[in-house]
């Protein structure tokens, strides 16, 4: 498996993380979705919601990969969107800790 590969699966599989965590906190009631886009997708439904979030992601992922063989900027794309997907996993991960600790 490539790094370009490897680098869009890794991209997918973490916006899919923020999906989950996402629906858990808006069904409890404890955050709100920020992204205007999203919060229009999950009015609709938390499924037309995950619908959304892995055909914009999967597709970028997927378009970025073809690419990153060869243009800088596609890697660099792909890596600041692991590092922006990554930093929004551990949010929510310090979101989830103050929540059972009863602070949320």
């Amino acid at each position: 498996m490539t790094r370009g590969v490897l680098g869009a699966a890794m991209l997918v599989l973490l916006n899919l993380v923020d999906g989950v965590f996402t629906h858990v906190f808006l069904q409890a009631g404890v955050a709100e979705e920020l992204n205007p886009l999203m919060r229009l997708a999950y009015e609709s439904g938390p499924g037309w919601f995950f619908v959304c979030k892995v055909l914009a992601v999967g597709t970028s992922a997927v378009i970025l990969q073809r690419h990153a063989a060869r243009l800088v900027l596609a890697r660099r794309a792909l890596a600041g969107g692991l590092a922006l997907y990554a930093g929004v996993c551990v949010m929510h991960l310090c979101l989830l800790a103050r929540w059972v600790s009863g602070g949320a």
